[in-house]
């Protein structure tokens, strides 16, 4: 069986009064089981150029748990040539900090 992991931003659009037997977190809290349940109300997008952490559950609890590329990383006038180097020279910090996370863990513990 091959796996990949997704990282997606999930949206809950339910208005009913009374959630669905399935809804562990209630209205307004996607997660999982909204994909089990393949729930009416669940809407999602991709994540591109993105890096996180996901605590116990798999979810990405905190905003400060995550960040992509975009907004304020963009210089004025950027190009689609400049847009693609800033993006690769993005993953290549990412996958760095990645492997830096896990030899300062296996390193300390």
């Amino acid at each position: 069986m091959k796996m990949k992991h997704l990282l997606l931003e999930v949206y809950c659009d339910c208005k009913d009064k009374t959630k669905p037997l399935y809804c562990t977190h209630g209205i307004g809290w996607p997660g999982s089981h909204c994909f089990e349940n393949n729930c009416k109300y669940l809407s999602y997008t991709n994540c591109p150029n993105e890096i996180a952490y996901a605590g116990t559950t798999g979810v990405v609890e905190k905003i400060e748990h995550f960040i992509g590329f975009g907004g304020d990383m963009y210089p004025e006038n950027c190009d689609e040539e400049s847009e693609r180097f800033l993006i690769q020279k993005w993953q290549e910090i990412c996958e760095e900090k990645i492997a830096e996370a896990y030899k300062q863990f296996k390193s300390k513990y």
